[in-house]
């Protein structure tokens, strides 16, 4: 997994220097307005974020600590955080999210243009939520439920859960070496559940890394499954 994938900490602070650029805050909140376009970045270092429903903005909304909430049928370009929450309203469009340890919530109906990543944090997608290229992570749980990705799931240890009809048109990568120091002895969980698929193949890099593909009630995967078991239930 490339390190330059995902958000840099020295990124976001080179970003926030720029402050007569941007809509920008050191400690304290920023609440965009419903409705309310905006053509600027909007970033802070230790305060939360705020974008109203309906709002537009044109622009990058970064924080460093701080969380993000988007609200419903507005539009971001690019959303990053290194130890800040992230969640996107229902019917919400944005072009990518990145976050370091924090969480990333999608709720229904919502639209990612491109990728999500994440190293420690966990993702979730609600009903209807549209990704059109990756989901990337190192030790953070993905949990797609009636959820469609245009792309791949990359994980390192992270157990992947699908539900409700999701689909992922790419392929399940598992990056997981079988000497981790870390969880070791822990089975990392692929879930496929409740008529979800996988389009492409579920490939673990490596031989004998505890990776078990549960199949359930209609899920499948059309490619191969390489290196891990495969429980029907």
């Amino acid at each position: 997994m490339k390190s330059r994938s995902f958000i840099s900490v020295i990124s976001i602070l080179m970003g926030l220097s720029s402050m007569a650029m941007a809509q920008s805050s050191v400690s304290s909140d920023i609440h965009v307005a419903k409705d309310k376009k905006v053509l600027r970045d909007v970033t802070t270092v230790s305060g939360d974020i705020f974008i109203g429903s309906g709002a537009n903005i044109k622009a990058d909304v970064n924080a460093v600590s701080g969380d993000i909430e988007i609200g419903s049928k507005a539009q971001v370009e690019k959303v990053g955080v290194v130890s800040g929450d992230i969640s996107v309203g229902k019917g919400a469009k944005t072009a990518s999210l990145e976050t370091v340890s924090g969480d990333i919530h999608i709720y229904e109906k919502s639209e990612v243009n491109g990728s999500i990543e994440t190293v420690s944090g966990d993702i979730s997608c609600d009903s209807g939520s549209d990704i059109m290229k990756n989901i990337t992570t190192v030790s953070g749980d993905i949990e797609l439920d009636d959820s469609r990705l245009g792309g791949s799931i990359e994980t390192v240890s992270g157990d992947i859960s699908l539900f409700n009809g999701s689909t992922i048109e790419g392929d399940i990568i598992v990056k997981r070496k079988s000497n981790m120091v870390l969880n070791k002895n822990e089975k990392l969980k692929i879930i496929i559940d409740m008529h979800s698929v996988v389009k492409g193949s579920i490939i673990v890099k490596e031989p004998d890394s505890n990776v078990i593909v549960y199949l359930a009630n209609g899920g499948k995967v059309k490619g191969e499954i390489i290196n891990a078991e495969v429980r029907q239930q």
